[in-house]
């Protein structure tokens, strides 16, 4: 079962929801089908969707106000839900009477909007809500309410379709628990925080590397200009102190300055050593000017 499809099974379990919430949940469902021979309607593959709205027409209208319709087509049902009267308007705006201004019904009205035009993309592969209305001015209505209830979703066009969408994990996060799937919010958050550690160990990895590549490289450049050093002027005509660094430095190419510090008979500091190699640097880049 995909992630959308967890959440809508979730939502789809109506029973410890007031009368008041069913109703604002069901008027959620119809306002986002499309209109059947001029009726308002539920349309669905689905099932548990169907049943669902179903469960819902019979606690809200007591059996009296709505028909159901069965298509099998291409081996699959096709279920329709019609309600015979104008009890929920128009859908030119949101019914205030339905939902009113508490979070409570505006909670349960986005519910059923999603079961019936909602999609959830699985969060390891990306963050990803929209909300798929049959035409633009009542995606535009319910863009507002979204907005006027701290949430903001983008609007674009898909085919004769409107699509409500956000790419934001946090507002994806902030609608779902809203919506009374809290859960599945929290599983985003933890796919985030998963993704971020793997992100910063990566980061770390890629930076040792770069650096252990820079030392690499830094060693090979000093060990080259050294060879040069004693093959021209020969180590007895060093002073002690480079002398001893440029043997150090051949015999140990793949040791850290930090490690090099410490083998020296004296204590010396990494900028102390710093200087000395870069001294055997300069006489060997004296002694290839000379020879050009």
């Amino acid at each position: 079962m995909s992630f959308s499809s967890e959440i809508k099974t979730q939502l789809c379990a109506v029973r410890e929801l007031t009368e008041r919430e069913m109703t604002a949940m069901l008027y959620g469902m119809f306002f986002a089908g499309k209109s059947v021979s001029g009726k308002a309607a539920v349309r669905t593959e689905n099932l548990e969707i169907f049943t669902a709205a179903q469960g819902l027409c019979a606690r809200v209208f007591k059996n009296e106000h709505y028909e159901t319709r069965r298509l099998v087509k291409n081996g699959g049902s096709l279920y329709t839900l019609c309600v015979k009267s104008d009890f929920f308007g128009d859908f030119s705006r949101v019914n205030e009477k339905i939902v009113s201004g508490i979070d409570v019904t505006a909670s349960a009205f986005l519910r059923g909007i999603f079961v019936c035009c909602g999609y959830v993309t699985d969060p390891k592969k990306e963050y990803h809500l929209e909300l798929v209305l049959p035409d633009g001015e009542r995606a535009g209505v319910l863009a507002d309410f979204i907005s006027e209830h701290g949430m903001l979703m983008k609007t674009t066009e898909r085919k004769s379709q409107t699509v409500l969408y956000s790419k934001t994990s946090e507002q994806i996060e902030d609608f779902l628990t809203y919506i009374g799937a809290g859960s599945h919010s929290l599983e985003i958050m933890q796919v985030k925080i998963e993704k971020d550690l793997r992100n910063r160990a990566n980061r770390t990895v890629n930076c040792d590397s770069a650096n252990l590549d820079k030392t690499v490289a830094a060693s090979e450049k000093s060990c080259r200009d050294i060879e040069l050093v004693l093959e021209k002027i020969g180590a007895e005509n060093l002073t002690p102190e480079l002398r001893q660094t440029a043997l150090l430095r051949l015999n140990n190419r793949e040791s850290s300055l930090s490690e090099l510090c410490a083998m020296f008979d004296e204590p010396i500091s990494r900028s102390g050593l710093n200087h000395r190699l870069k001294k055997l640097s300069a006489l060997a880049e004296k002694i290839r000017t000379e020879k050009d």
